[in-house]
């Protein structure tokens, strides 16, 4: 019969199963300061039914839109009759259908470029750093383990380091960068090469240099039928000129940081071992999606919780290493790796686990500046 001590012993972390019961290691909590915890997300539930007027509104507009393009459709063909409700038809001021029909294209496009820009392209400001605050965690299942060693968090942006702008693209560039609008500049730069070329064509440098001409003459060879790409080649061969690519490093995009912990766990304690078990079946559980099923058929799948994963040192936040809500990618768990030991009870003596998470979503200068 088991003494009083080992009954406490037992249960002093809480029942085997509870939220008390998945941490590691159970023994010696003061030699651990550091912790990091694994908190899946109680996903907001969204009934469709109440996305539906969403639908019914797009249909009207899609609606809407068809029949506004159908009109300047007639319009511009010239078939059709004219709706005498609309003010362009009725206005005074128009004499002719000529009039008339100019004025009901101009009021499509006017309505058209205001709805572009009311859905599009209204005001543009930072968004808002993520909030813990703007979800709800799952406490019962949140996994408490050791600080493991070598956090390493990956910062990086993507870049098109090839992008290649061309004389036409670097004169915009050039234009913009003096104050030059973006119409003109690209007219400007079609004009100036159209006449560069028609100049070559005729034999003439029209005041250009003979470097300039060299290179002119090379794109223009290059657009011979049949032969281009060879008498191009030819050209710049022989006038050992060729133009300017203006290759660019180009932002792109941010890619999604993605981070992988390891963790070896050793019971010391059938409590422990309990503790292990549970820990290993939560993120198991965690890590696949629920499966849908309609008439007896599997007709899809309800994403995996997201997982908030927080990492403190005597119970506080250690600044700078922060992470938005994950998703779990990958689990792996290896029993017994350094021996073939087994308790009394038939639990394994350790078990080394790995996960890998991505987030959700690429991180922004802001949620650095809010300590992500």
């Amino acid at each position: 019969m088991p003494n009083l001590f080992d009954i406490y012993k037992t249960f002093e972390h809480g029942l085997p199963g509870v939220n008390s019961q998945l941490k590691y290691p159970l023994e010696n909590q003061d030699d651990y300061l550091g912790r990091i915890t694994f908190t899946p997300i109680e996903e907001k539930e969204i009934n469709m039914l109440d996305v539906a007027p969403t639908f019914k509104d797009l249909g009207a507009l899609v609606v809407t839109y068809g029949k506004l393009a159908a009109d300047m459709g007639k319009d511009l063909l010239g078939v059709g009759e004219a709706d005498d409700q609309d003010p362009a038809n009725s206005d005074k001021r128009f004499k002719t259908a000529e009039q008339k029909k100019e004025a009901r294209i101009n009021k499509a496009i006017d309505l058209g470029t205001a709805k572009a820009r009311e859905g599009f392209y209204g005001k543009v400001e930072p968004a808002p750093a993520f909030s813990e605050r703007s979800v709800k965690l799952n406490t019962n299942k949140r996994i408490s383990l050791y600080l493991p060693r070598a956090i390493q968090i990956q910062d990086a942006v993507s870049y098109d380091n090839q992008f290649q702008l061309g004389l036409i693209g670097g004169a915009i560039e050039a234009g913009l960068a003096g104050g030059a609008g973006v119409v003109g500049s690209a007219v400007g730069a079609i004009a100036g090469e159209a006449a560069g070329l028609g100049n070559t064509l005729l034999g003439r440098d029209g005041g250009m240099s003979k470097d300039a001409a060299g290179i002119l003459s090379g794109k223009l060879a290059a657009m011979t039928p049949v032969v281009g790409e060879a008498a191009g080649g030819a050209v710049r061969s022989a006038t050992r000129l060729t133009t300017n690519p203006n290759t660019r490093a180009i932002f792109k995009d941010v890619p999604i940081r993605n981070f992988s912990f390891s963790f070896q766990l050793i019971p010391t304690s059938q409590n422990e071992a309990i503790a292990i078990e549970e820990i290993i079946k939560t993120f198991r559980s965690e890590l696949y999606p629920v499966s849908l099923r309609t008439a007896g058929i599997n007709v899809g799948y309800k994403f995996p919780n997201r997982f908030m994963i927080k990492v403190k040192y005597n119970r506080k936040d250690i600044q700078g290493i922060r992470f938005l809500p994950v998703y779990m990618q990958s689990f792996n768990a290896t029993y017994n790796s350094a021996t073939g030991g087994m308790h009394s009870d038939g639990r394994f003596s350790a078990v080394d686990i790995s996960m890998a998470f991505t987030e959700t979503r690429a991180i922004a200068k802001q949620d650095i500046e809010a300590g992500y």
